[in-house]
């Protein structure tokens, strides 16, 4: 077994079974491509290089072929790799994507290897990750050259910061990679999502909350845009990046966010109660900041509504997934819990898990999924791959 297949799949197995052509053009930060190739087979992809010739000249090929396993091609030989490889790639990644390259792939110009494997790829999906000076960025021909791509072409956007529009993190290019493999089997539907959890101040200073990242429900909003969906992301504070295409509303509270979705009820086809808000909120906020030399001060915490709970009755056709977590309980309690509370709730489907074994903060999760039909375990796996599975499962029963 070769290095790169002990890695392969480590991450998730979302892009298992693709093939990628990653098109590496002259960018000063092409180096940062050596890494999205490392990554993209951590998500389980077959990862094939191109580079310009003036690319290799700033790194070496060696370079990527240690990252893939497989010897970059520079310039097209007999073997016509262009067609061998290229043909049946399922998406290309142009990262970085220079202005000359953005420009000439748009007029399907190939005057080097690279440029004729995406001329080759004319069935696959395409990435792609400008890099450059951000007044060339923002160049009417840049923008022309990028409209003509059309909608075959995701645009990673750039970081814009000092002057630059700067290659983005590795991990967002490979988040968008994922976005080109996924089925569009969700277009048509309407679909809300909550994520993240909510912030109870005390005073204007402190509040209580709960751990959550975000990441859970961010992953499902994402997947479910991937592939079609309108969606509305409800989301408490948490440090997550806004999903491409998705409605956001910031929320703070745990009566801000049963607010907002008890308000667009009746606008969505289905719900996904990811979020991990408090249970409770705090009777009397104290305005300013508390005297922190008291030696005590109470807080009354009171039960807040519960939006999972209420959404069927306001909608009646809407199909309803929701989360149940719980700490350190028996196998068979979890599963109990989560179906009382399913079936309080005329939810089609609960995801239960254990949060002292997996869950708050981290990239991967397992879940034990009860519908009406029975009892399943998928995982542990990476968030974005169960939201993969839950939707398609899901998108049976719509």
């Amino acid at each position: 077994m070769s290095e790169v297949d002990v890695i392969r799949g480590t991450y998730s197995n979302l892009l298992s079974d693709v093939r990628v052509a990653l098109l590496v053009s002259s960018g000063v930060s092409l180096y940062k491509s050596i890494d999205l190739a490392r990554l993209l087979i951590r998500h389980g992809a077959d990862v094939h290089v191109f580079m310009t010739p003036k690319a290799a000249r700033l790194v070496s090929p060696h370079m990527f072929w240690w990252a893939t396993g497989r010897r970059p091609v520079v310039r097209l030989t007999g073997a016509a790799e262009h067609v061998e490889i290229c043909s049946k790639a399922h998406v290309v990644v142009v990262a970085p994507a220079t202005a000359n390259t953005i420009a000439k792939l748009s007029l399907g110009i190939a005057d080097n290897a690279a440029l004729t494997c995406a001329l080759a790829a004319s069935r696959a999906k395409m990435v792609v990750v400008p890099a450059m000076n951000l007044s060339m960025w923002e160049a009417p021909a840049v923008r022309e050259a990028l409209e003509r791509l059309g909608r075959r072409a995701l645009v990673v956007p750039p970081v814009v910061e000092e002057g630059k529009a700067k290659y983005p993190p590795p991990e967002e290019v490979a988040e968008y990679v994922i976005d080109a493999t996924a089925p569009r089997d969700y277009e048509g539907v309407r679909v809300l999502v909550t994520a993240g959890p909510t912030h109870e101040h005390i005073d204007d200073v402190k509040y209580i909350t709960t751990p959550s990242s975000g990441l859970t429900g961010y992953y499902f909003a994402r997947e479910a845009a991937a592939r079609g969906a309108k969606v509305t992301l409800v989301a408490g504070p948490a440090a997550i990046r806004q999903p491409p295409g998705v409605e956001v509303v910031k929320v703070t509270s745990v009566l801000e966010m049963h607010r907002a979705v008890v308000e667009r009820a009746a606008d969505h086809d289905v719900f996904i109660f990811a979020a991990a808000p408090l249970d409770f909120y705090v009777e009397k906020r104290a305005g300013g900041k508390i005297d922190s030399s008291l030696e005590e001060y109470r807080v009354v915490l009171k039960q807040a509504p519960k939006a999972a709970q209420e959404v069927k009755r306001l909608n009646p056709r809407a199909f309803v997934i929701g989360f149940k977590a719980e700490h350190g309980v028996s196998e068979e309690e979890l599963v109990e819990r989560a179906r009382r509370r399913m079936e309080s709730g005329g939810w089609d489907m609960a995801l239960a898990h254990d949060v002292s074994k997996m869950g708050f903060g981290t990239l991967k999760d397992q879940y034990i999924v009860i519908t009406k039909s029975g009892v399943s375990k998928i995982g542990p796996a990476h968030k974005r791959e169960l939201a993969r599975l839950i939707l398609t499962a899901a998108r049976r029963e719509l």
